[in-house]
């Protein structure tokens, strides 16, 4: 159903759009990677129970860290989508605008929270100080998934009539609760899997406490996969007609993509339940890389005829474009090395 609100028309690009379009996805799934991590690690330190606050509190000692990554990998995928998408991701700023402008104070607000609950975890009852920036990671999420599903949902900017102040929540929209569900559990699974693969290299070692920290970290990981499985077929369902059907038979390539992306999280079930982090999070990150292009694809087929990336002018601007790129190489490289910098006291703890 087309909006009534008039949709901005797109801008030109300054390179062809099929340039931006795997930056947007990679850039995207490493986001989405740390971000699960960050809010599925303080989820299950919170929910530790007594005998296994030690994991807590080797998750808690990263948190901080992670929102911080989180944070910083969250800008380029937020600065393609805006060259593609811009005309719908700033509309859906600006009808939720007292949640989008929120959102930064939020997350900054969470950061502190988790910087002064690091030092206190071991300590017993320490869970009620993960309290607060639990529900603040979780009130974020529901932020951008409002957002999300505004970018790609033209059909209910009209509700921006009752809410003119720029209160706007989608909460109407069908997908609106699957998608959260699907992220949040998602979220469970990669923070199980983080807290796995910090304690593996100890458990190899034949550190039982570590050892016991890492099945504890792939229990939560094997148990929200398999329920990830069930909830993503929920989530695929509650899509419109056009666009659910493309991937159940209506587009071999769509088809094929998401079976793709389901069976690599299945091997990651499988290694996961072998006892395998290392090989699990390849699994991890292989599914969540198709995952995102499947996302991106229901995106495309929500948004058409009216719009599609391809149809943007191309107005070419390739010297700024080849210093991005060049920049984009040089910081990556930098953040490797810094990660691995940061990973070496948990390797050899």
């Amino acid at each position: 159903m087309p909006s009534s609100l008039p949709i901005p028309p797109g801008s030109a690009l300054p390179a062809p759009w099929g340039l931006f379009e795997p930056l947007l996805l990679v850039t995207f799934a490493a986001h989405l990677l740390v971000m699960n991590a960050a809010l599925g690690g303080s989820l299950i330190a919170f929910l530790t129970p007594g005998p296994g606050r030690g994991a807590a509190t080797s998750l808690g000692g990263r948190l901080p860290t992670a929102v911080a990554v989180t944070v910083n990998l969250g800008v380029p995928p937020l600065l393609f989508a805006s060259v593609l998408y811009g005309q719908y991701l700033y509309t859906a700023a600006i009808l939720s605008a007292v949640a989008w402008m929120s959102f930064f104070l939020v997350v900054m607000a969470a950061y502190a929270f988790l910087y002064y609950a690091q030092p206190r975890l071991s300590a017993p009852g320490s869970g009620v100080f993960l309290v607060p920036p639990v529900l603040l990671l979780l009130l974020a999420s529901l932020v951008m998934v409002n957002a999300s599903t505004l970018a790609i949902r033209p059909g209910a900017w009209d509700g921006w009539f009752g809410h003119e102040t720029g209160t706007f929540f989608n909460f109407g929209d069908p997908t609106f609760f699957p998608r959260w569900l699907h992220f949040l559990v998602a979220s469970l699974a990669v923070g199980g899997l983080f807290l796995a693969l910090i304690h593996r290299r100890a458990a190899g070692r034949g550190d039982a406490e570590a050892g016991a920290r890492m099945r504890l970290g792939l229990w939560w990981f094997t148990r929200a996969t398999m329920v990830q499985l069930a909830d993503g077929l929920v989530f695929l369902f509650t899509l419109p007609a056009a666009a659910r059907g493309l991937f159940l038979g209506g587009s071999l390539p769509h088809t094929a993509l998401l079976a793709l992306a389901a069976g690599l999280g299945l091997a990651a079930l499988f290694q996961g339940l072998r006892g395998a982090p290392g090989r699990a999070a390849l699994f991890v990150v292989a599914t969540v890389l198709g995952m995102v292009t499947v996302r991106e694809l229901v995106r495309q087929a929500l948004l058409a005829p009216e719009f599609s990336p391809a149809s943007l002018a191309v107005l070419p601007q390739y010297g700024p474009l080849a210093m991005f790129l060049a920049s984009l190489a040089g910081v990556a490289g930098v953040t490797v090395w810094i990660l691995g910098v940061w990973r070496r006291p948990a390797g050899r703890g």
